[in-house]
């Protein structure tokens, strides 16, 4: 039989399943492998709502896969004329070397709508993970200026999937690491004590991370004419490395306000804090003792010119310099140290959310713990580089314009409430304002979310906004359109009813579509992809809007307007908790 408790599927589907698989066991008899059988859907939903292939089967049986699809499904179909026994599946047919299977619109509904409805929020949860903890690391940003675009695509991708394991049952514990000490901090600290003159956030009403990256960028500014800054900055950080106070206290008080407009950002986007905060500043010189075990143990190797380095040619990667001829050590050690420090929790997985271009220092990192004996599960979720239609963000110069992520939302917003006082002339000041904010940053992440991670991102803010085709607006109006049906229908459902009368081929798309939303969600967890989420929701709104189009549902009554309307509460239902994944408000108008 069909392992089905491994998979994360609705009830419905699962039912479906399983008659399918005990009908093959029957039916093929000793030529019934279970390890070649697999379900799939079909390219088009008219074709049926399941297909099987015998080309495997047939070739390790000796049959021809044509016949065997054929003869399959005239017994399928015999049996069902003479048992009637109330099966999910209805119908077979054999198309060429593919079974098809259709089910019984009515029972299948039923299932499905019964199940959204009884479920509410829940559908889709699964114990899959249960007993399981993984630990999904992402932000993780650079405390000495404001964040950017880059830095919002980190955090969207990271939020969603650790809403993804959690619906699975997933104990997810998420974390971050603050980069808090180094040279380009102290850079801007040494600015500061030149230019800063007792200048704060408040007294200059900026965010503290805008304030204290002004500071970096001037340093860059004013090297070039007074090199002698480059000597400023270094000796802040040998002060610091040695715990002088008075450049401790100006260390805290700039991170201060650093982390404070990070807040600020990160509550913008819905984050409200990690289960776990790390600091480079704690942890920078726990791994020295590590590498200079390894050293002893012979799996690291010591340079003639007297540097330390991990030998990774051998494996496809250059040499890995761990501890510089000084003694000083490169930022792989702290990672080598926090790594073994995760491990410490009983982790499943640890997942690194991290940009594309830090490819080849994770592989080298995964491998450098591994030559040291921790055979960790550690996975890097990469992602590519987005910028603007006019350019890459450079951060050095200062933050280009528009790549800021303060700066993008605020933007967002504004295009956003041009949108919301056309489409409701009559909505409050402070009303239109929250539906904006709303719209913009479901656009935003929807936008960042609907590709591959791997994929580079131009990120359009025109086109991110629109009301038509597959943006984050879109699926709002969709949810807004339905709540708006709803408010006007005035109907109580009863979760038990049976929907005998959902019937039409738009309402068997639909009803579909629902009972695939839990598979979907394995799959964005298999591939760490959310992009498997906006695709699902997109289809789902596509399918509504056709049926919206096609089906009248406030001018029917009786039986058949209740059940229409228990439709589109499931559909409704299940578009919010799509979109909550992908950390997007599903607002009741817009």
């Amino acid at each position: 039989m069909e392992k089905a408790t491994q998979n994360n599927y609705s009830k419905a589907e699962m039912k479906a399943r399983l008659e399918i698989m005990e009908f093959l066991a029957r039916g093929l008899g000793k030529n019934y492998k279970e390890e070649y059988i697999f379900i799939e859907y079909p390219p088009e939903p008219e074709m049926g709502d399941y297909t099987v292939s015998f080309f495997r089967v047939a070739k390790e049986s000796g049959l021809n896969p044509q016949e065997m699809a054929k003869n399959m499904a005239e017994l399928f179909e015999t049996e069902i004329a003479v048992k009637k026994d109330g099966r999910i599946i209805a119908h077979a047919k054999g198309v060429g070397p593919y079974l098809n299977f259709m089910n019984d619109a009515k029972r299948f509904a039923d299932n499905v709508v019964q199940e959204i409805l009884g479920e509410g929020e829940k559908y889709g949860y699964s114990d899959m993970g249960h007993g399981k903890k993984i630990m999904i690391e992402y932000f993780s940003p650079n405390t000495n200026k404001p964040l950017t675009i880059g830095h919002v695509r980190n955090i969207c991708l990271g939020y969603s999937v650790s809403r993804i394991y959690k619906i699975l049952g997933y104990g997810v514990i998420e974390a971050t690491l603050y980069n808090d000490r180094g040279i380009a901090i102290s850079k801007a600290m040494a600015a500061y004590l030149k230019w800063g003159d007792k200048a704060s956030p408040r007294s200059e009403n900026i965010k503290g991370d805008h304030f204290v990256g002004k500071y970096y960028v001037m340093f860059g500014e004013k090297l070039v004419d007074d090199p002698s800054m480059e000597e400023a900055a270094k000796d802040i950080l040998i002060k610091w490395e040695k715990g002088d106070k008075k450049v401790i206290q100006l260390w805290k008080k700039m991170m201060g306000w650093v982390l404070d407009g990070f807040s600020t950002t990160l509550k913008s986007l819905s984050i409200h804090g990690f289960d776990v905060e790390y600091y480079e500043s704690k942890i920078y010189t726990k791994g020295k003792e590590i590498i200079l075990k390894g050293l002893g143990d012979g799996i690291f190797k010591k340079h003639p010119e007297g540097y330390i380095y991990a030998p990774l040619e051998q494996y496809g990667m250059p040499d890995k310099i761990l501890l510089r001829s000084d003694g000083t050590s490169l930022y792989i050690v702290q990672d080598i140290y926090l790594s073994i420090l995760k491990s410490k929790k009983n982790l499943e997985q640890s997942i690194y959310v991290v940009g594309s271009e830090q490819d080849l220092a994770l592989r080298q990192l995964f491998k450098i713990l591994e030559m040291l004996g921790y055979h960790l599960k550690n996975i890097h979720l990469s992602y590519g580089m987005i910028r603007l239609p006019d350019g890459k963000i450079k951060s050095r110069e200062g933050i280009k314009h528009g790549t800021g992520a303060d700066e993008l939302i605020e933007n967002l917003e504004n295009s956003a409430l041009e949108e919301v006082k056309k489409r409701n002339g009559d909505v409050s000041k402070k009303k239109a304002g929250e539906i904006s904010r709303i719209i913009a940053l479901g656009a935003l992440k929807y936008y960042i979310l609907n590709v591959n991670a791997k994929t580079i991102v131009v990120f359009d803010p025109e086109k991110s906004l629109s009301f038509v085709g597959n943006t984050g607006p879109y699926l709002q109006y969709v949810h807004a359109r339905i709540s708006s049906i709803l408010k006007k229908s005035k109907v109580k459902i009863s979760r038990r009813a049976e929907f005998s009368s959902l019937r039409t081929k738009e309402e068997k798309y639909l009803v579909q579509h629902l009972s695939k939303f839990p598979s979907y969600i394995q799959r964005a967890a298999e591939k760490f992809d959310p992009s498997a989420i906006t695709l699902y929701l997109y289809e789902l709104a596509r399918h509504f809007s056709i049926f919206y189009e096609n089906v009248p549902i406030l001018k029917v009554e009786g039986k058949l307007f209740s059940d229409r309307i228990a439709l589109i509460t499931a559909v409704k239902q299940v578009m919010a908790c799509g979109l909550k994944i992908l950390g997007i408000d599903a607002p009741e108008k817009m």
